[in-house]
């Protein structure tokens, strides 16, 4: 009924002069919906105009043309031609987006990427969100606590007031047809495998007098996908199916500054073309470094006995969970893939090898080409079900290939001006092919051969050829200091790319050739690869585990003596951030405290 009220005629003086303190507009609820009017409005002159309009945020990349689908022409999308508004939605489980399904309904529905096809029910749409707005901004609803409020839960609300019935209900699909200026049986309802498009039950009013049903429906997440699919469950690779826009959200690492986990991310994919060329230069960038191999070997804890908390940063829960995991020694290879200590004994060998390969690239002066990584368990703002994020499929894949801001603040990395480059580095259309074949690999004594890891393709469909064999070898002893590298490579120092084996780095000495120099990239190293901005991980209700836990300093003075094997880096690493337990969970009575 609040739909139906005709408000006064809103201006644009309603919304103007924007004000705010906030450098990030999302944190202040209050000009950010006065931004959505702004946006509203926009939308509004061209619709008036006779434009459809075909809106995306500035974080949704195109990758394939969308005529097809909002024009019906895509396979099973013949209904889509005729709805008022397409939108995308915030889906991160496809098997709840299937043609007929309507738990899209129930969903956020995301106005990031939005079509608007210029008719009445547009208009009536349009009008009533701009509406709403202006209602709790005049009304003084919007405080600075009322974060999570902004144009698209305005919109959110105005579709879920709709009451949506399916076109092909009984009912409602000879009105429709009607609406529409359609015959009976120039549109087959009937077909399988197509995409439904819901009505409206009540009519909205028109800025001009009179009102208009509205037709409506989500776009497929498939080809209009949001970043969990795409870059966490890696679906369009699975299915071999390019999206057609992809959204760059459930991400991390932005900041009011800039978005620096988005464009990473799209980076990793191959789909940013922000770079210069020099970013793809060797000669400028010192070279590059490349590590072959997994970082984590498969059977490199098997057998261990490790206490099971041994690598969280903070543990927290009932008094029996943050008791277990205190006391309790475990073999981490045998732990449930639900619990997050695996994850985060997993990642601390691999934030080791990381802290490795970028001591390598700084003792030879050169830019690290981030190794892939893996995730063990998902990560999410909220409470994960069985390591993965509650709105994704209970069979979601874990262990999985994880974007970096899923595990570090790519800020952090950014702001100390580390020089890397994404995995797919050698692989984006912009690196010069030839850097693929001038690679020299570097070798250690007695090492066994690293096996090349698969590249996953950039895009769907588009496998990626293996590279050409290095084109010469240095071999150098085991235990030499990293310091050292750089002058037995000899003539070879200047190859546009060097790679070694993770297993072959670790029988190297971290040793940077001063106690100055060490001391110096240890200060970075706690900077990235330590528990910046702690991350949550429950296990079961409020039984949790914070990570992530940096690898030990090397020190000042490393002992050159010996290799590290898995055991004793999870032993340093524990050594080196003490261990502490806030409270545990106690019936009917407050939080207690504890530190070890």
């Amino acid at each position: 009924a609040a739909l139906l009220k005709t408000p006064p005629t809103p201006t644009r003086e309603d919304v103007a002069g924007i004000e705010t303190s906030w450098r990030y507009y999302r944190m202040d609820p209050k000009a950010f919906t006065q931004k959505g009017v702004l946006k509203v409005d926009f939308f509004e002159e061209f619709v008036r105009a006779g434009f459809d309009v075909l809106a995306s945020d500035l974080d949704v990349t195109w990758v394939r043309d969308p005529r097809p689908w909002v024009t019906g022409q895509a396979a099973g999308m013949q209904l889509l031609a005729h709805a008022d508004v397409l939108v995308s939605t915030d889906i991160a489980n496809l098997a709840l987006d299937t043609a007929r399904s309507e738990r899209w309904r129930y969903a956020e529905v995301n106005t990031g990427v939005l079509f608007l096809r210029n008719t009445n029910g547009t208009r009536a749409l349009l009008a009533a969100w701009k509406r709403k707005m202006l209602d709790e901004l005049t009304a003084g609803r919007l405080r600075k606590d009322s974060w999570g409020f902004n144009d698209q839960t305005y919109f959110n609300m105005i579709v879920r007031a709709l009451g949506l019935q399916g076109v092909q209900s009984q009912g409602v699909w000879r009105q429709w047809l009607a609406e529409r200026g359609l015959a009976d049986g120039e549109v087959d309802a009937s077909r399988e495998g197509d995409r439904s498009v819901y009505r409206s039950r009540s009519a909205l009013p028109l800025p001009s007098g009179g009102s208009a049903h509205i037709t409506l429906t989500a776009l497929p997440a498939l080809e209009f996908s949001g970043g969990h699919i795409y870059f966490v469950q890696h679906e369009q690779l699975a299915r071999a199916t390019p999206p057609v826009a992809l959204h760059t959200t459930y991400q991390f690492s932005d900041t009011p500054a800039y978005t620096w986990g988005k464009r990473q991310r799209l980076r990793e994919a191959g789909l940013w073309r922000g770079d210069g060329d020099e970013y793809f230069d060797a000669a400028r960038s010192g070279g590059f470094l490349r590590l072959v191999g997994p970082l984590v070997e498969p059977g490199s804890l098997e057998g261990v006995k490790v206490r099971e908390g041994v690598a969280a940063v903070r543990i927290e829960g009932t008094k029996g969970y943050t008791d277990r995991l205190m006391n309790n020694v475990v073999d981490p290879t045998a732990l449930p893939e639900d619990n997050p200590m695996r994850h985060l004994t997993f990642d601390v060998l691999q934030r080791a090898a990381l802290r490795d390969a970028l001591a390598l690239a700084r003792a030879t002066g050169r830019t690290l080409l981030l190794p892939p990584l893996t995730c063990w368990c998902d990560r999410y703002w909220n409470a994960l079900q069985r390591c993965r994020m509650a709105e994704a499929p209970r069979e979601m894949r874990l262990p999985f290939a994880c974007p970096m801001d899923h595990l570090f603040d790519v800020h952090l990395w950014e702001e100390q001006e580390v020089p890397v480059r994404a995995a797919s580095f050698l692989y984006h259309p912009q690196a010069n092919a030839t850097l693929r074949g001038a690679r020299v690999r570097l070798r250690v004594a007695g090492g066994a051969e690293a096996a090349e890891a698969a590249q996953a393709p950039l895009a769907p469909g588009d496998p990626i050829p293996p590279l050409p064999p290095p084109r010469e070898e240095r071999t150098v002893a085991a235990g030499t200091r990293l310091s050292d590298i750089r002058a037995a490579l000899g003539a070879a120092r200047g190859a546009p790319v060097l790679e070694v084996g993770a297993a072959d780095l670790r029988r190297l000495c971290v040793d940077l050739g001063s106690p100055q120099a060490n001391r110096e990239f240890d200060h970075v190293m706690q900077a990235l690869l330590g528990p910046a901005e702690m991350v949550r991980f429950n296990y079961r209700h409020m039984d949790s585990v914070w990570g992530f836990r940096p690898p030990a300093p090397i020190g000042e003075r490393p002992d050159c003596s010996r290799a590290s094997n898995a055991v004793q880096r999870l032993d340093e690493a524990s050594k080196f951030v003490t261990h502490f337990y806030p409270f545990a969970i106690k019936p009917d009575t407050a939080f207690e405290t504890r530190l070890q």
